[in-house]
């Protein structure tokens, strides 16, 4: 299950009870050990380049094919790490340590070995299940990991690593929230999932719904461009520095061998509708030499690096954000919006009260309570539900039990399904894909990453993939105007609810009483 943490949100509890336990005042490591490196020229050179500019046919516009199947995200992922041949660069804020994120570090050591040079930059919050194997994959020639804002007293558990920096706070509250791999600069994959089990559907208690896109053309530069500021930025520590190795790299990778032990790969999807299947076809197109992308014109957008540092608290000025805000306020028909986490704060409530005025239909799409892994998210997003209704925005939550029954939105078998994409659709004709959250911590603390697409093809597929009104709980204002009413189904079948569908009272309880004792502005 993905873990949300931030070291605020917890802090006014650990501090009063296990601040005492504080013994060590290490602080953060020189850097100056650290080298700086730069993405791999393109220049028709590998085979990877070469069959990007095929698929792209000289256009000047990026190419774009959306990965809305998690094992075909999962596939385009290990396909561009086992053909790659001069550089891998791979940035996230969560990788774990099971089946998923065991298998591709394998791929990456392999790919090490063979001569490319593997950069991979991970957020040191949720790091502690595979700390080893990163350690241990560093000790590789070709290969380097480094640590983003790291934790540097105790380690070995994320609760340790919270206790022993209560003090230091105003450091590491801020995180790295970005995610992207790109392959010889040539092509790249970004979006919302993280590397783990759930994911890519492989866990058997909770898989998250997600989309990535796959892309070629001058957006992945781009991408490569951003990915050398943060890998070369004060804020970027080589893991050997934050994890001092005790043995020698003969050693090391022997460890690594033993910690890793056996990995194999990801099993074949054979549940996925023949509708879906064409977003399955990564691997075999490269070998073909032709990937079928969707020309676009693109931009990218990715948080300033003193965001990390507490400059942008107060201003949205520059950010990934404010972005998103501006291009939201100029829609003419439609904003359509899909967030796990949906906090709009009274910048947002502006937005929605604006485009409402001017006739614009407005949508969310975010988790309901049964659904979302973040209970005290959901009281600061429960606030708002009534204002954002009397705005004319359309809300749908998801339902874990319509969405396992209906199948549209992934295959979970016994499993819960959790709304974790992060998308934008304006007007049917521009498509926003990023790791932004609408909510006070990716607004504030959080650095993001997102692209702005120009192309209604995309933005249509996104749209006619969605199933607002199966898969969720369309919520409406009851008969007062100041309660909530969830609705599913229709006609005969209609079930109308007053209280957070598919919850106990002991869940909505602890929901509104943590959203009651902590600031928006952490949720």
């Amino acid at each position: 299950m993905r873990q949300r943490t931030s070291l605020s949100r917890h802090s006014p509890w650990l501090a009063l009870v296990l601040l005492p336990l504080l013994v060590s005042c290490a602080g953060l490591p020189s850097r100056l050990g650290a080298s700086s490196s730069f993405a791999v020229a393109v220049d028709g050179g590998t085979r990877l380049q070469q069959v990007a500019a095929a698929s792209m046919q000289g256009l000047p516009e990026s190419g774009f094919q959306l990965l809305p199947v998690a094992t075909g995200a999962l596939e385009a992922r290990l396909a561009l790490v086992e053909r790659a041949e001069r550089s891998l660069d791979l940035q996230y804020y969560e990788w774990h340590g099971d089946a998923t994120g065991r298998y591709l570090i394998a791929s990456l050591r392999r790919a090490a070995e063979r001569g490319v040079r593997v950069r991979v930059l991970v957020d040191d919050l949720h790091s502690d299940s595979v700390d080893e194997l990163l350690s241990g994959l560093a000790a590789f020639d070709n290969a380097e990991v480094r640590l983003f804002n790291p934790f540097v007293r105790r380690r070995g558990s994320q609760l340790w690593k919270l206790v022993s920096s209560l003090d230091d706070l105003s450091r590491v509250n801020h995180r790295m929230h970005n995610k992207m791999l790109v392959a010889d600069n040539a092509f790249a994959v970004f979006g919302g999932r993280n590397i783990g089990d759930n994911y890519f559907m492989r866990a058997p208690d909770r898989n998250f719904i997600d989309l990535d896109i796959f892309a070629a053309g001058p957006v992945v530069p781009a991408l490569s461009a951003s990915f050398d500021t943060y890998w070369n930025s004060e804020y970027a520590y080589p893991i050997d520095l934050v994890m001092p190795a005790a043995a020698g790299r003969a050693e090391r990778q022997a460890g690594f061998d033993r910690a890793l032990g056996a990995t194999s790969p990801p099993p074949p999807d054979l549940t996925v509708p023949p509708r879906y299947r064409p977003y399955m076809k990564v691997p075999a197109d490269l070998d073909a030499g032709f990937v079928r992308l969707a020309a676009a014109h693109a931009e990218l957008r990715a948080d300033p690096l003193d965001k990390a540092a507490g400059t942008r608290l107060i201003s949205r000025t520059g950010t990934v954000r404010g972005f998103v805000g501006e291009f939201t306020r100029a829609a003419r028909t439609e904003a359509v919006s899909i967030s796990p986490y949906f906090v709009p704060g009274d910048a947002g409530m502006e937005t929605i009260t604006m485009l409402g005025k001017r006739g614009v239909r407005m949508r969310v799409l975010t988790n309901s309570l049964a659904a979302t892994d973040e209970p005290v998210v959901y009281a600061g997003y429960r606030r708002y539900i009534v204002p954002m209704l009397s705005s004319g925005l359309e809300v749908y939550e998801l339902s874990p039990s319509l969405a396992r029954q209906r199948a549209r939105l992934g295959r979970f078998g016994d499993s819960m399904g959790m709304l974790h994409a992060k998308i934008l659709v304006i007007d049917r004709a521009r498509l926003f894909i990023s790791s932004l959250n609408i909510d006070g911590r990716s607004e504030r603390y959080n650095t993001e990453l997102g692209v702005l697409i120009d192309s209604a093809e995309l933005a249509e597929d996104v749209l006619e993939m969605l199933d607002f009104e199966g898969s969720s709980y369309a919520l409406r204002l009851d008969a007062t105007g100041e309660g909530i009413e969830w609705v599913s189904g229709s006609g005969e079948k209609q079930q109308v609810l007053t209280t957070e569908p598919e919850t106990d009272a002991w869940l909505r309880f602890k929901s509104r009483l943590l959203g009651a004792l902590l600031p928006e502005n952490w949720l």
